[in-house]
């Protein structure tokens, strides 16, 4: 994790002045010969004037071996010389709620939870009051809705007793998340693979010079696969109106990536980045050929049609199918400067509706990557390298400059209530984005905290700016900024709330940071405070009071276990970490991923999973929160003393399976292979169980077993439950790791992947356990 925290982090030249690398609104970071501009977008009228001008920015990119780096803002023309990674997390942080007035009542409590009855329950931990985020567990009070992997269960504790009434099992996808109201589930992922053979004869044949004898080579389908891959985003509708018979009622699959969803009363809007259709380069088998192989795929762009660079959608519901664009041509707008040839798109959905459509919305021919909402505006930012003419010997012949310059372009959106998405404005700043808590609006400001340089460079250059932004017509334009936040190291938490704001560097010890931004044209830095180790998560809970969660390190920065601090900023000038509280050898899912961590106010309690790998034990820990101290209350766990497992299903040995077939070695080397009908619950112990329909097990194993499988049904037809679970031992206990925790009418209930489980909040006594096992097929 520290790993890709450095990764995220990045440097250009330029210090703390507010005006600095600003021009009409527009960003300009210079170095040497390069200048990267963000700024206004314009849209067209049709799709015929769209690809034309796709066309000419691609046909002025594409070399011999295609369009190479085209996701960047230029396109490199020699392979880069890092991974860009890690820099756009999407989970990290928790809410920011009015830090004057109501922040010492969190948006995980009943403030922004709700009510069941007589009962309290909180709800997922966010980064903005009112702006809900998808989550793998969600509750009304009356239910919990959980995704365990691949499926969704449904537990119902309206009851004496809680009950697991059904399970889906969701054949796509992985990394699922979900909202849900009355009688829907909005399911999201990403997964599968978009493939659709090009038209024959739409590409003429071409041919490229042999580098041996500079023979004339076919340009045909034994040498590139005619058909096109991209990655497939899919946003699922189940309907919850039968609690014990779970129904997928629509899927909507789209070419691109989920990025991430916000949902503000019923309105839904998603994110999502679409790389253009894996056209048929011709590439040359050496230096000879690059010249007429740099022409064909000229040749190849000129042939190329609308449907080839925007995202397709497929939209299944009642048994109908539609296919088609996923936005009109008129709702996809592009930078006046080449911002690539990905397309951001911002879709709005009703929860009340459902997945009726591919979603209104509005669309951005540049990079897109993190996402932040306020009640009003959607954000979508991404960072970028500086072009390659940094190292081609132009410019500068130092390696290192290159990889030290960023920039971050970010797309705003509208959002109101009433009507679809729709772009607004753009901008840029200098430098990298740590996360969705480097952004937050405010009075109509985006206070945006970005890092120039590289941390990790001898050059130790980098340096941490809250940049001010407002918009100017369609450009977000910088009117505030400063720096000099943590020289040399590297942005690890930021906290944005209203006039005040907080910011974590680290490279060998922990600069904890207070701003002021009660003026949002001249932010300044207040106070300061140095201690061992790094926040890498941010949660306010009182007026002077801020929860950091992290890791601690010895003094040459070496990381020991968990830390969590607590900091008094009473006094700006002056913050103080007045208590500590560590678990060697360990670490939580909560200093990446705010919606592991629940704060209950009523009671100063924070609740946070852990995993201690030293000691093989995990858990989720309870710590008592007070004015200058945190106090371990205890903890629960989900690991079970180990016993024999049993299961409904019937196992299958090795033997009933040929020597050569995967299903053969999984029983043969302490796995099991079991078959499973209609009301078997199935699971086995504490394994991990894949489950595979029956009328798969074909696609998924060869045909052998298909054919070994329908021998042990006796010829009898395969119902719909009806699987094969191929199940492994949990070494390590990793299925038992708690990942959320949530109150539900005074119990704690807990999550993992292999189960749900209820607490009493104050003695933490066993109440209930309800196993999560493998689903029907949806």
């Amino acid at each position: 994790a520290l790993g890709l925290a450095l990764v995220a982090s990045a440097c250009s030249s330029g210090g703390g002045d507010a005006s600095s690398g600003q021009t009409d609104g527009v960003v300009d970071i210079q170095e040497g010969d390069v200048q990267l501009v963000a700024g206004r977008l314009v849209a067209f009228d049709d799709c015929d004037t769209l690809l034309s001008h796709i066309k000419s920015e691609a046909t002025e990119r594409v070399g011999p071996y295609g369009l190479d780096g085209y996701g960047g803002p230029i396109a490199f023309e020699v392979e880069e010389a890092m991974d860009e990674a890690g820099d756009d997390s999407d989970s990290a942080g928790t809410e920011a709620a009015d830090f004057e007035t109501t922040n010492s009542e969190s948006a995980a409590q009943t403030d922004s939870g709700g009510e069941s009855g007589d009962g309290e329950f909180t709800t997922t931990n966010v980064q903005e009051l009112g702006v809900d985020e998808p989550d793998i567990i969600k509750t009304d009070g009356d239910r919990i809705i959980a995704i365990s992997e691949q499926t969704l269960s449904y537990i119902d504790l309206s009851g004496d007793e809680p009950v697991l009434t059904d399970q889906l099992t969701l054949s796509e996808g992985w990394a699922h998340e979900l909202f849900f109201d009355g009688d829907r589930a909005i399911v999201f992922t990403n997964g599968g693979q978009w493939g659709t053979p090009l038209p024959v004869g739409r590409f003429e044949t071409s041919t490229v010079g042999d580098v041996a004898d500079d023979a004339e080579e076919s340009f045909a389908s034994d040498i590139v696969d005619p058909g096109f891959y991209a990655p497939t985003a899919s946003v699922f509708e189940i309907d919850l109106s039968n609690p014990e018979r779970l129904e997928l009622s629509s899927s909507l699959r789209m070419q691109g990536e989920y990025l991430s969803a916000r949902r503000v009363g019923d309105s839904i809007r998603m994110a999502m980045t679409s790389p253009p259709t894996q056209l048929p380069w011709l590439y040359p088998q050496g230096p000879a050929g690059e010249e007429r192989a740099e022409e064909a795929n000229r040749d190849l762009i000129g042939d190329t049609v609308i449907e080839d660079w925007i995202p397709q959608f497929e939209l299944s519901r009642d048994g109908d199918t539609t296919t088609g664009p996923l936005l009109g041509c008129d709702r996809l707008y592009t930078p006046a400067e080449f911002a690539g040839f990905d397309i951001v798109s911002v879709l709005s959905f009703d929860i009340a509706d459902g997945i009726t459509s591919s979603g209104d919305g509005a669309a951005v021919l540049a990079s897109g990557r993190t996402v932040y909402s306020s009640m009003d505006r959607f954000y979508v930012a991404t960072t970028q390298w500086a072009p390659i003419a940094f190292t081609d010997g132009e410019g500068s012949d130092d390696i290192g400059a290159w990889e030290e310059s960023y920039t971050t372009d970010i797309h705003a959106f509208s959002i109101s209530p009433d009507s679809p998405a729709d772009y607004v404005a753009s901008g840029g700043v200098p430098g990298s984005l740590l996360n969705q808590f480097s952004m937050d609006e405010h009075d109509g400001y985006l206070r945006i905290i970005t890092t120039d340089g590289s941390p990790w460079s001898d050059r130790q250059q980098s340096e941490t700016k809250l940049t001010v932004m407002s918009e100017d017509g369609d450009q977000l334009v910088q009117v505030g900024q400063v720096g000099g936040l943590g020289k040399g190291e590297s942005l690890y938490s930021a906290r944005l709330l209203n006039d005040v704001g907080f910011a974590v560097t680290f490279r060998q010890i922990d600069p904890f940071y207070v701003l002021d931004l009660s003026d949002p044209t001249n932010p300044t830095v207040t106070g300061e405070l140095k201690i061992p180790g790094v926040s890498t998560y941010l949660h306010p809970i009182s007026d002077t009071l801020v929860l950091g969660i992290g890791q601690d390190a010895t003094e040459e920065g070496r990381t020991t276990g968990l830390k969590v601090s607590l900091f008094n900023v009473a006094d700006p000038a002056d913050p103080t970490e007045v208590a500590v509280w560590t678990k060697p050898g360990a670490y939580s899912n909560a200093e990446y991923d705010h919606r592991a961590f629940l704060y209950l106010p009523d009671s100063g309690t924070a609740i946070l999973p852990f995993d201690d790998w030293q000691n093989q034990d995990n858990g989720a820990l309870l710590l008592r929160i007070g004015e200058d101290s945190i106090t371990e209350i205890g903890s629960v766990t989900h690991i079970e003393p180990s016993a024999e497992p049993t299961s409904d299903c019937a196992p299958l040995e090795a033997s009933a399976f040929p020597e050569d077939t995967e299903l053969f070695w999984i029983a043969q080397e302490g796995g099991r292979v079991q078959l499973c009908g209609e009301g078997d619950v199935g699971g086995y112990g504490d394994y991990y169980c894949d489950p595979i329909p029956v009328d798969n097990i074909g696609e998924w194993m060869g045909q052998d077993a298909s054919t070994v499988v329908s021998d042990l049904l006796d010829g009898a037809e395969a119902g719909p439950e009806d699987r094969i679970e191929l199940c492994w031992p949990d070494e390590g206990n990793w299925r038992q790791q708690i990942q959320r925790s949530m109150v539900i009418d005074g119990s704690l209930w807990t999550f993992s992947w292999d189960k749900l489980q209820a607490n009493d909040l104050d003695t933490l006594e066993l109440v209930d356990s309800i196993k999560l096992g493998s689903g029907q097929q949806g």
